[in-house]
């Protein structure tokens, strides 16, 4: 294992503890702004007449789409990260004498790590956020592959709209629930 992967072993199991509580705050909100959007949607169709009634339930089925898929990639990652510790380096006050020739090799097999990982970034072939799918099979290729690095499996294309659409829930959602709960009063 190399240093890169080892610092990817370091850095994003802290990562994922500093943006656990930011993350199920914002879960909870687009959460709750989408649930009460349902129920009014629900309560506007049926008690209004017209196919109109029902597109805030429409709406809130749609809003919640991305935070179902930002929630199950969380949970995912929260699940892959769990058994990654952060783990603090510790010197012993003790010498150890290295052979001429391993610093070398050592520093060569870091450089070939660096080397594939700035190759895959330099390839886009993605058609779809290509700079977000390069940097993620560079990080892949530095932290030594999917075994060694669980977490990147994942398209981290798919969570960033996740998290986009999941942002954009909270204000339509609370936005649309106004509508229909003036909507409702009137009819």
């Amino acid at each position: 294992m190399t240093a890169t992967a080892d610092v990817l072993a370091q850095v994003v199991p802290t990562l994922v503890r500093v943006a656990r509580r930011p993350g199920a705050a914002l879960l909870t909100g687009a959460g709750l702004g989408v649930g009460v959007l349902a129920l009014l949607g629900l309560a506007l169709g049926v008690t209004a007449t017209g196919a109109w009634a029902w597109v805030p339930l429409g709406l809130a089925a749609l809003l919640a789409v991305p935070v179902v898929v930002l929630a199950v990639r969380r949970g995912r990652l929260q699940a892959q990260t769990a058994g990654l510790q952060v783990h603090r380096t510790v010197g012993t006050g003790e010498l150890v004498v290295h052979e001429p020739g391993t610093a070398g090799r050592d520093l060569r097999a870091e450089m070939d790590a660096l080397d594939a990982a700035a190759a895959e970034n330099a390839l886009r072939t993605a058609r779809f956020l290509p700079r977000v799918e390069a940097a993620q099979r560079a990080a892949l290729v530095a932290a030594g592959g999917p075994v060694h690095a669980p977490y990147l499996r994942d398209d981290l294309r798919v969570t960033l709209l996740a998290l986009i659409g999941t942002v954009a829930a909270i204000p339509l959602s609370v936005l649309a629930s106004v509508g229909t709960a003036v909507a409702l009063l009137l009819s």
